[in-house]
């Protein structure tokens, strides 16, 4: 028990592990190499596996025999596969088997080499030697098991302790917790790396000194975990208490890390699994300044199940054409008459349900499919163009949305200014909506919108005014079209949120592009808005987001 919760350096000593259920082969073989070597011997793969568990440092080769009454060589094999510790030890075959597919079979599962029966000294011997020069040396083991820079147990190592530590104090609750330090790339090109590995080390140490009853290892990276056990105390205070102290006592100021704590584990889950749910409860804060800590609770564990089957489903949905393409209307601020839509996306399931788009359009966002989705959805409104032109209606545009994932995908351009042609409509009829946060001024978005407006289409700056809004973005990006973002427009009957409005439409006026107000929700709305000339206005004052069905019977033409 002290050995795991203390990592140390292994012996430097070289022993032998034979398990052979057979007395007279297994005593025949020890004398053969107790020599040069310490042997230690097993009636068969059970105790085989005790003894490498706790042995596993020091053993430089196993001798296995194939078959034996209980847990025999290949369940041997498969069991030690999965765990780095117990498989980085080579096993040589011992067998009186000459079957090929035996010996192909613990090759597949992890075997280094044979030995035939009966036993030959030379050749047992001259394969044992060769085998060991592939065993690491205790230097290089302990490296294996151990993180340099910490000397905390590496991810591997800790998975392999924790569940000897889980088997042996089984009558005991365990707690698992997570750590990841924010923003550590910025400590790095702030600070220099040297100050990056201090904090590392620090931080190691730290959780160390705080951990009593369990172990502390480097995940990987910028990040910890640690598993304790025993009636622990995790209240708010407690925990507040020692981040703070951590926090203080750090090499550099202001040292923000986040924390994910399951407490009172599943123990009968994959400790990987178990690993997942803290660092689920971490991720729940990422993006959250005033927490630093977590509890993993079941409804993150339903919320993280729905996710995988939204993702699951997502290429099965965009075959059926699940994701329906709505369209909420622009309207002319002077007129009153229709200018134009937005297409935003629902998804419609084949039992006829309705997912949020508050649910799956930021998991797509985060795992990257919403690519996939953009693209979808930009086929389908031109789709949609096709079908007004050809029945001679009105041709109004409908704009739509871009992620910043999409604009940075590979032939992005190309690819939807073929599919613009394809449908054979004008560039003017589809106009792209990039979000504020998307376009945030840097060359690579100047080269790219550069490329969107010189193969035709206009660019809208969608919700401006929600985040860090970018005065070198209005200036140094060709938009059209700049958005007002709702949040902006709920303040508008106050005085200054009035003035904030009147100038940012004043400044875009002089800038050369239009001004659309969206959330736009009450008449008084409206005509502070046409006071203040604004060019377009899209709400619930107008209409919600309506099917196309829909849109074609009350909005076109009108």
């Amino acid at each position: 028990m002290e050995s795991i919760l203390e990592p140390g350096g292994p012996s430097s000593r070289r022993k032998l592990l034979i398990i052979e259920d057979n007395e007279l082969n297994r005593k025949l073989l020890a004398e053969l190499l107790e020599d040069s070597y310490e042997v230690m011997t097993a009636v068969n793969g059970e105790e085989g596996l005790k003894l490498l568990g706790e042995n596993y440092r020091d053993i430089s080769a196993i001798l296995l025999d194939v078959s034996m009454p209980i847990c025999d060589g290949f369940q041997f094999l498969d069991r030690i596969r999965d765990d780095v510790m117990l498989s980085s030890v080579p096993v040589i075959v011992i067998t009186g088997s000459n079957r090929p597919e035996d010996e192909v079979r613990c090759l597949e599962l992890g075997a280094v080499d044979f030995i035939r029966k009966p036993y030959n000294v030379r050749i047992v011997k001259g394969k044992i030697n060769s085998v060991i020069k592939l065993r690491e040396s205790a230097i290089v083991l302990s490296a294996l098991e151990y993180d340099e820079l910490t000397g905390l147990y590496i991810r591997q190592a800790f998975f392999h302790h924790a569940k000897t530590l889980m088997r042996v104090k089984k009558d005991q609750k365990f707690h698992v917790v997570v750590a990841d330090v924010k923003n550590f790339k910025w400590i790095n090109s702030t600070y220099g790396e040297k100050t990056g590995d201090q904090v590392l080390a620090y931080l190691g140490e730290a959780y160390k000194s705080q951990v009593h009853s369990g172990m502390v290892a480097r995940y990987g990276g910028d990040q910890f975990v640690a598993i304790v056990y025993g009636d622990l105390n995790f209240g708010k205070d407690k925990v507040e208490a020692a981040i703070r102290k951590i926090a203080e006592q750090a090499p550099i100021s202001n040292l923000s890390v986040n924390y994910g704590i399951y407490e009172n584990v599943d123990k009968t889950l994959p400790l990987t699994l178990i690993c997942d749910r803290a660092f689920l409860a971490m991720k729940s804060i990422q993006n959250d300044y005033e927490h630093s800590f977590a509890f993993y609770d079941e409804e993150m564990g339903r919320k993280h199940i729905r996710d995988r089957m939204m993702e699951n489903e997502f290429d099965e949905a965009i075959r059926n054409e699940e994701f329906v393409v709505y369209l909420q209307p622009k309207y002319n601020v002077v007129t009153e008459e229709i200018a134009g839509a937005e297409a935003l996306v629902r998804w419609k399931k084949k039992d006829g349900s309705m997912v949020s788009p508050g649910e799956f359009i930021p998991l797509y966002e985060k795992d990257g499919l919403i690519v996939r989705l953009d693209e979808y959805v930009f086929n389908k409104v031109c789709e949609i163009q096709k079908t007004l032109i050809r029945s001679g209606k009105k041709l109004i545009p409908i704009s739509v949305n871009l992620s910043r994932a999409s604009i940075h995908y590979e032939n992005m351009i190309l690819r939807y200014v073929h599919i613009v042609e394809e449908n054979g409509i004008p560039f003017s009829a589809v106009p792209i909506e990039l979000t504020e946060t998307a376009a945030l001024y840097n060359v690579q978005i100047k080269e790219l919108t550069e490329k969107m407006v010189n193969a035709g289409f206009e660019l809208h700056m969608d919700d401006f005014g929600s985040g860090y809004s970018s005065m070198t973005s209005l200036n140094q990006l060709p938009f059209d079209t700049l958005k007002l973002d709702k949040s902006l427009i709920d303040y508008i009957e106050n005085p200054r949120g009035k003035e904030v409005i009147r100038h940012t439409i004043a400044l875009a006026h002089s800038l050369g592009m239009q001004v659309l107000a969206e959330g736009v929700e009450t008449a008084s709305q409206v005509n502070i808005l046409r006071e203040l000339s604004c060019d377009e206005i899209q709400g619930f004052y107008y209409s919600r987001p309506v099917s196309w069905e829909e849109f074609c019977t009350d909005f076109i033409g009108k």
